[in-house]
């Protein structure tokens, strides 16, 4: 009796620290385009497929190409997989934008703080990613792409990301980040230091909305680019997670929307996406 006693005084301990957790700040690894706070569980594989198209409006958009689905801007497939309950990594290929193009990217990520409902008021993860577009290389020298060494191909972004959920509905995170080109055009700068922030409001069990922005802090006014500008809708249905979204963002890893983001929203320059993911316990 004093055996079976101690085992329910045990579990009764072991279920009131795992309620102490925070559950589902977001639904997923990513908010929209970039990273979340949030890991997969161990031993968890998921599989990611993204598209973006074209502008919906502007000059390059309308009804003459369908409102931006003639054209395809990116298409990225991705596998993450949890090895720990904290740390998660990830390999994915996307089409890429402008000249940086077939790009395949991998990424890390580290849960340092988890969010309970007391003494730990937020969830902080660092998430280090890096890019490799592997198109051939330019034949003309003064091209970015022409690549003089192998090493000038890649791209790497830094992140610190830190979350507060707020009740059971809304989300709010902000990041911190640099991101590194090896090789830029004349009068840009390798190096990038940005900000940023996101949310997320959940109406219902199944429906969320969603909104993301980052700000580079140090791009040269000579540079043409914008500031990447996303809202979206989620929808959970089990084992998949739908996100619809519009973005002047064309690229769909941090290496690439970070840095190459040039469309602007006010000129119609935004467009249609969505993601879907699957989740499989190995």
């Amino acid at each position: 009796m004093k055996k079976i006693l101690l085992l329910l005084i045990a579990f009764s301990a072991v279920k009131s620290f795992g309620q102490d957790k925070v559950y589902e700040s977001f639904a997923g690894t990513r908010v929209i385009n970039n990273h979340s706070t949030e890991c997969i569980e161990r031993n968890n594989l998921e599989f990611i497929v993204a598209h973006k198209f074209g502008d919906l409006a502007g000059e390059s958009g309308g009804i003459s190409n369908f409102f931006g689905f003639d054209n395809l801007a990116d298409v990225r497939l991705a596998f993450e997989y949890g090895i720990l309950g904290n740390l998660d990594v990830g390999l994915g290929r996307s089409k890429g934008v402008g000249i940086r193009t077939q790009v395949v990217d991998g990424y890390v990520k580290y849960k340092i703080l988890e969010q309970k409902t007391s003494k730990m008021p937020i969830s902080m993860a660092f998430v280090s990613s890096i890019a490799l577009p592997y198109a051939k290389k330019a034949p003309d020298s003064t091209s970015v792409t022409s690549y003089p060494r192998f090493i000038n191909r890649f791209i790497f972004t830094n992140q610190l990301l830190i979350t507060r959920k707020f009740g059971d509905r809304f989300t709010w995170q902000i990041n911190l980040g640099y991101n590194h080109r090896n090789l830029v055009a004349f009068g840009d700068v390798n190096g990038l230091y940005f900000a940023g922030t996101s949310a997320r409001f959940r109406f219902t069990k199944t429906l969320a909305v969603l909104c993301e922005y980052s700000h580079v802090f140090n791009r040269p006014s000579s540079i043409p680019a914008q500031d990447p500008l996303s809202f979206g809708f989620e929808i959970l249905t089990g084992g998949h997670t739908f996100s619809l979204h519009f973005s002047n963002a064309k690229a769909m890893n941090e290496n690439l929307f970070i840095p190459l983001t040039t469309s602007n929203w006010l000129d119609g320059q935004f467009r249609f996406g969505f993601f879907f993911n699957r989740r499989f316990q190995l």
